[in-house]
């Protein structure tokens, strides 16, 4: 494998007359790397994993002879159905966006309205308690 950088670098300066020069430089790298000092980490998901088990009845059958028949005459009906698929499904994935969107919307007006309910229901209690002149159970003898 061949592997090539490529750097640059700006270097501005000034002089003693007050001159401003800019130069620009850049430089290539290439690094040779033997195929055997090279690996890749793999990152797989269970999504992964279950599109790994569901696509091996097709490999099965596409490993006949009759299966690679069957899919050379319906692989263009396939690849149209493809296309004619395409905004279907982009429209899909716009309502399960809006359809999040709109959840976490009423998610957060149901929360905005349980806290003005329970914010207007302590204030009513306390001026109730204001209006019956409760002075927090403090007792008087009634003597002042």
């Amino acid at each position: 494998l061949l592997l090539e950088h490529t750097a640059s670098r700006t270097v501005t300066s000034v002089d003693r007359s007050g001159n401003v020069r800019s130069s620009r430089w850049e430089r290539s790298h290439r690094v040779r790397v033997r195929r055997t000092s090279v690996f890749v980490i793999e990152r797989r998901t269970v999504l992964d994993a279950a599109a790994d088990v569901a696509r091996v009845p097709g490999d099965i059958v596409l490993g006949t002879g009759i299966g690679r028949e069957v899919a050379s005459a319906a692989g263009p009906i396939v690849a149209a159905a493809a296309e004619l698929a395409g905004p279907m499904v982009l429209w899909g994935r716009l309502a399960l966006a809006a359809g999040g969107t709109g959840a976490r919307a009423a998610a957060a007006g149901v929360m905005a309205a349980g806290d003005a309910v329970a914010r207007a229901s302590v204030e009513k209690s306390l001026e109730r308690r204001d209006d019956e002149g409760d002075n927090g159970g403090v007792y008087s003898s009634g003597y002042g």
